[in-house]
Order: C-alpha cells, then sequence, then structure tokens
C-alpha cells in the first residue's frame, strides 16, 4: 500500500510518534505491523497538511505529544487484545526458524534473570521471611508480573517468535512503571525478542521447512 509521507518539520513530534508506533508494534506479523505503521503515516502526513493550510504548523509538536500520551492506554490495548484476532483474519502464517546462538544466548540470559528476579522477590513472601522494611506497595506485584511475563515470553519465542514478543513488550512495560531503576533489564527483554524476531524473518526458507519441530512426525 502506497502512504503519502511528507517531510516533517525537526521538532514537530513525527519522529516521535513513528518511534512509539515502533515500539508497541514490535514483534508483530510483518503485515499487521506495516498496515499499522501506515495507518499512522496517513494521519501524521493529513494532520501535517491541516495545520500547513490553517498556518499552525508551530504547534504541531505539543498537539502531537499530547496525543501520543493520551494514546497510550488504547494503543496497548490494541497490541494486547486486538492484534491476536486481527492476525488470524490476515491469516498471518507462523512458520518457526530456527534460532542463531546469539538469540539464544539472548534468551538465555533473560530467562535466568527473570527466574532469579522471582525467586528473590517471591521466596520470602512463601517462606514468611518478608520483614517490615520489605518492598511495599504494588511494586512487588508489578515486578513478579513483568519478570513473569518475560519468562514465559521469552520462553515462547523460541518457537512462536510473535506470541512471544506479544507478550514480553506489555510486560516489560509492567516491569518498568513497578521498578524503573531496573531499565536496562527491562529493554534487554525487549531487544531479546526483537532480535528473535529479526532472525525469523530473515531465515531461510529451506531451513525453516528441515527444522521446524512442529512439522516432524
Amino acid at each position: 500500500m502506497l502512504t503519502l509521507r511528507l517531510p516533517g518539520r525537526r521538532g514537530d513530534g513525527s519522529a516521535a510518534v513513528r518511534g512509539w508506533v515502533a515500539f508497541y508494534t514490535l514483534g508483530l506479523p510483518r503485515a499487521l505491523r506495516t498496515r499499522r505503521r501506515d495507518e499512522i503515516n496517513a494521519d501524521l502526513a493529513d494532520e501535517t497538511l491541516d495545520a500547513v493550510r490553517r498556518g499552525r504548523q508551530q504547534t504541531l509538536f505539543g498537539q502531537r505529544m499530547r496525543r501520543l500520551v493520551r494514546g497510550i492506554p488504547a494503543d496497548l490495548a490494541w497490541r494486547v487484545l486486538d492484534t491476536p484476532t486481527m492476525a488470524r483474519e490476515l491469516a498471518v502464517s507462523d512458520d518457526w526458524a530456527p534460532p542463531t546462538r546469539w538469540s539464544m544466548a539472548l534468551i538465555a540470559i533473560v530467562a535466568i534473570s527473570s527466574a532469579g528476579g522471582l525467586a528473590i522477590v517471591t521466596l520470602p513472601v512463601f517462606l514468611g521471611a518478608a520483614g517490615p522494611d520489605s518492598w511495599s506497595g504494588w511494586g512487588p506485584v508489578g515486578f513478579t508480573i513483568g519478570s513473569a511475563g518475560i519468562l514465559i515470553g521469552v520462553l515462547l519465542a523460541i518457537l512462536w517468535p510473535g506470541r512471544g514478543a506479544a507478550l514480553v513488550v506489555p510486560s516489560a512495560v509492567v516491569g518498568f512503571l513497578a521498578a524503573p531503576w531496573l531499565l536496562g533489564g527491562w529493554l534487554l527483554a525487549i531487544i531479546t525478542v526483537a532480535v528473535r524476531s529479526y532472525v525469523a524473518r530473515s531465515a531461510d526458507p529451506a531451513d525453516v521447512e528441515r527444522l521446524d519441530p512442529r512439522r516432524r512426525r
């Protein structure tokens, strides 16, 4: 699909919007990811044309930043709740591709780190060792949800990269909100499924057919 994409002014907010769209569409099937990004590009182009006609290009940055922030909950809901059905309707194939050594090493690091984080946070609770100075509030719950989702997601990404990424990305967001000081770990989880998805998309079809364990009898 051809989409009109006007060159935006520097500082008009279009780069931030496209960056956010690229982030929350990470790991989706190519057809669905491209369609969503084309929709946003078309919307940005229409918005730019309207601003030019009205002579309000200087207000584009603030307008787009407000829309971006207000739209984050809807974008994440679309990513988690709507995309599985849309992918089935588009009949997008989900062929397995063998992971590389680098992607498997990243998956192992993230899986071990997530399992270790879960153990550190949950074992004291189960053993009744949590003291009065323990981490309080919703932080431990959010950290547990984020770590568990990432652990399951990266393991799922070995056979189903798109589904694994669909679980890891929102889990990393929840984990970051609960423990923002661990930003590097949450980003590493997202980078891991991004690498795994890239490997799956660029794999040799002959290798996919030969190595896919789901096709073995």
